[in-house]
């Protein structure tokens, strides 16, 4: 594998990351339970951060797909995006989100390592 092969698998691999991390934050700070002073801060903190990290795993899926990886591993890699950022526009106010996140990130995690570990074609 080429130096410069490796070093764009560590950026796309960063951006991907950084997608899941938002998402995650996002989510985190959609959740609180009971009444909180700041709720709608709270709110429109959180819906950038998912619209963010949506953006950037839509982004990272794209460049997987650019780079020739296999589709199930761009699916993968795109699966938290759709799934979270998609039930945070239709049921924002809801705990779809929240429960979605259970089972899309780890599938969004195995793309990104099946992403990090497949060879070159």
């Amino acid at each position: 594998m080429k130096t410069t092969a490796v070093a764009a698998r560590a950026v796309w691999s960063a951006v991907a990351g950084a997608s899941l991390i938002l998402l995650c934050l996002g989510l985190g700070q959609k959740l609180y339970v009971g009444s909180v002073p700041d709720a709608f801060t709270r709110d429109q903190a959180g819906n950038t951060l998912i619209l963010a990290g949506a953006a950037a795993g839509f982004a990272a899926a794209g460049w997987s797909r650019y780079r020739g990886d296999r589709v199930w591993m761009t699916s993968l890699v795109a699966v938290p995006a759709v799934v979270i950022g998609g039930l945070n526009l239709v049921a924002g106010y809801s705990l779809l989100p929240h429960l979605s996140a259970l089972v899309a990130v780890p599938l969004g995690l195995a793309g990104i390592i099946g992403g990090m570990t497949a060879r070159l074609r």
